[in-house]
């Protein structure tokens, strides 16, 4: 006789293991990879441009159009992955560009180099969406915003790679040698994620509740658990009556709809200031300012650090203090930190602190966004949620390499640079405001659980919320 086993009852009563450690670790490693790929060329621009002999400024096109395909592949990949599995998603992202990124290092004009890192960016954008939808599916409810919070780890390390790179790599490797490292990196974590990540639970039993694949992934989750082999896996989900309905549908129904919007202009405006920073800082400060390539490394690898602290650290917060509360304060946080920064003295011993304040708050808000992101969207549409929000985020940060490439060409100084930098962030701070006051259901409970029962049934009413 088959037995019903009700799959979000076991995953969210599971405490942390070792097998979800293990599925965090891999995902941030994965992350670290792309995290640093994509700010790839930021941390060479200025011998970048030498090499092919033109003007830094002249690569803002390379830089807009890599986040155009960014948006491309978010937007595709998205609903690619809620179809043929998170995984399957990840594992063929990587591999393509990793061999992109191989690719790169045999440019030797603008043109060649400015298609492959277009190429590029389309596979690069398969990651974050599911990635985070991997990790939200498998950790326990109570402990999603943490576990993204720290997967995204990764994404911000990807910065501190990039500061060893400037440090050790480009005087004897040229600008190649970074992409040499995006490429080869990549490449030997495939294996191991094909080998020890597995998929989707949710999805798996989404597609087949009877997957053969399930049971063994439960009992590593928990070796003492015992299953006869003719069990039915069930996980709820709210959009299960609407039939074949395009999933994307979905996030612009009911409560849905103001909240996608918000969300959208919150990852846009934090995605634009984040790659004003990661595109242009180091050109910035180098000609600009003056400071020597490998004194930036030292900032650049200092600020990775302090966002690295702020991604791991902001799920503990927003489960404790709430998603929305908690990145509002992040973002306002941004906006001092940047201010700050505009009116001092980038020469003096505080510019590291200074950066590292900046890089903590974008970073860990960034990093929030998503958790935020995985927590309001239903299982059936998490990777598309995520997915175009962060081409959302892209759209915005298309922005960030036009407003850095004008700033240089037009020869503005470094105060206009970062106080204009703090508006998008400001804008971003009072989209989440207008999130938090929203009206939420009736239900009882903390602020995470009214904003999601609101949200599922707006979308399946009288479904429960997974």
């Amino acid at each position: 006789m088959t037995k019903v086993f009700h799959l979000d009852e076991f995953l969210d009563s599971r405490p942390l293991s070792f097998m979800h450690m293990k599925i965090i670790l891999l995902l941030a490693l994965t992350m670290l990879i792309d995290g640093y790929d994509i700010f790839a060329v930021g941390y060479v621009l200025p011998i970048l441009a030498k090499s092919l002999h033109v003007e830094p400024h002249a690569l803002t096109s390379t830089l807009v159009l890599q986040q155009a395909g960014l948006l491309f592949g978010a937007v595709i990949l998205g609903p690619v992955a809620d179809k043929f599995g998170r995984k399957t998603t990840l594992l063929g992202s990587v591999a393509c560009f990793a061999v992109c990124s191989i690719l790169t290092t045999q440019a030797t004009t603008l043109g060649t180099f400015m298609v492959i890192r277009v190429i590029s960016s389309l596979f690069l954008s398969g990651v974050i969406p599911n990635t985070v939808a991997l990790a939200s599916e498998m950790a326990p409810k109570k402990r999603r915003a943490a576990a993204v919070s720290i997967t995204f780890c990764g994404y911000t390390g990807g910065s501190f790679l990039g500061g060893l790179v400037q440090a050790f790599i480009l005087k004897s490797f040229g600008w190649q040698g970074a992409f040499w490292i995006g490429g080869i990196l990549p490449l030997i974590i495939f294996p191991i994620l094909l080998w020890q990540l597995p998929e989707s639970l949710r999805f798996l039993a989404r597609n087949d509740q009877q997957d053969p694949r399930i049971a063994p992934i439960l009992q590593k989750l928990d070796p003492r658990l015992t299953l006869s082999g003719r069990e039915r896996f069930v996980a709820r989900d709210p959009l299960a009556n609407r039939g074949k309905a395009v999933p994307a549908d979905a996030l612009f129904k009911g409560i849905l709809l103001p909240l996608t919007l918000l969300l959208w202009t919150a990852y846009a405006m934090g995605f634009m200031v984040s790659h004003v920073l990661g595109s242009w800082n180091t050109t910035v400060l180098n000609t600009v300012a003056g400071i020597p390539m490998q004194s930036l490394s030292v900032v650049i690898a200092a600020s990775s650090v302090a966002g690295i602290v702020g991604t791991g650290t902001i799920g503990l917060v927003m489960d404790i203090f709430g998603p929305a509360r908690t990145l509002m304060f992040y973002f306002f946080g941004e906006v001092v930190a940047l201010a700050v920064l505009a009116i001092s003295d980038v020469h003096s011993s505080q510019l590291i602190f200074l950066f590292m304040a900046t890089s903590y708050f974008n970073a860990a808000a960034l990093s929030g966004l998503n958790a935020f992101a995985a927590t309001l969207y239903p299982s059936r549409i998490r990777a598309t949620g995520v997915a175009w929000s962060s081409g959302a985020g892209r759209a915005g940060a298309m922005f960030g390499p036009l407003f850095g490439g004008f700033m240089l060409e037009h020869h503005f100084g470094l105060t206009p640079i970062y106080l204009t930098t703090a508006v998008p962030a400001l804008v971003a701070a009072l989209s989440i405001c207008i999130v938090w006051r929203l009206p939420q259901s009736e239900a009882r409970g903390s602020e995470d659980e009214r904003l999601s029962e609101a949200i599922q049934d707006s979308v399946a009413p009288d479904q429960a919320a997974i």
